[in-house]
């Protein structure tokens, strides 16, 4: 069963109306350096996560251990 198709320039209008107002909450809602620091503590996250990883290769985590 197909979904039912919505006109285009019908929903092109929509995505005109819409999509300007929704990047403008984006940006004002955060600063580039907000943006930029968020972004670098991900990064660090994820290297952490990778590190931490690294060092339990190998270990020996299986049920009959415990």
């Amino acid at each position: 069963m197909r979904a039912p198709r919505i006109g285009g320039q019908e929903s092109f209008l929509k995505m005109e109306i819409v999509m300007p107002v929704a990047l403008k909450a984006v940006v004002v809602a955060t600063s580039p350096r907000r943006f930029i620091v968020r972004h670098l503590a991900l990064f660090a996250a994820a290297a952490l996560f990778v590190f931490v990883l690294s060092l339990t290769y190998g270990l020996d985590l299986s049920p009959g251990f415990f």
